[in-house]
């Protein structure tokens, strides 16, 4: 009888994601709402698509990371640099892998690339839903604050991220179910 290899017993490799990972990356992403309730699950979900992404990597502006587990892709990061602020768009892992430190370890991947590439990187934003609250729970424990009205007059490069949203018509003002979460670099 053989033994059953439990996902965190094997190694995840973090590594940079190919266009050849996009399917593996819209499987993990709607896996990893696998044990979420229904209501949960957000209304873009259908735009979770491989090409979706195969498209969005053709982006110069993005940064994709995937976690991978004995090649397979379990989990994906992908961010925006804009001048001193690096933005996190997505952070997800597939249901069967979460609990064992794989989005701790592509959260800390990202800032990490964020800091090598652009080193001025003063603030770390994203976004959530807000009912996902073990997502909100999940980054407040890796030292990330919500946003709330005027705190940009305490952390002035959230100024800088709140223009660029306004620039490219892309989220600011948020949406009702969405929260603007924020950390500063080296913190």
């Amino acid at each position: 009888m053989g033994t059953k290899t439990r996902p965190e017993a094997e190694p995840i490799v973090i590594r940079p994601a190919k266009e050849s990972d996009a399917e593996g990356i819209a499987r993990a992403i709607r896996d990893s709402y696998s044990r979420i309730d229904a209501h949960h699950i957000p209304f873009d979900m259908p735009l979770y698509h491989a090409e979706t992404h195969r498209e969005a990597m053709r982006d110069p502006a993005t940064r994709w990371a995937v976690a991978a587990w004995q090649g397979i892709v379990v989990g994906v990061a992908m961010w925006r640099l804009v001048p001193g602020i690096a933005h996190l768009h997505q952070l997800f892992v597939a249901g069967s892998h979460q609990g064992h430190g794989h989005g701790r370890r592509l959260l800390r991947h990202y800032q990490a690339r964020a800091l090598e590439e652009q080193p001025d990187t003063r603030l770390f934003t994203l976004h959530c839903l807000r009912d996902s609250h073990w997502a909100l729970r999940f980054y407040r424990r890796h030292g990330f604050t919500v946003y709330e009205p005027g705190d940009e007059w305490r952390v002035p490069d959230l100024h800088l991220w709140i223009d660029a949203c306004r620039r490219h018509d892309n989220g600011w003002p948020l949406r009702e179910d969405k929260a603007l979460l924020y950390k500063r670099a080296g913190s």
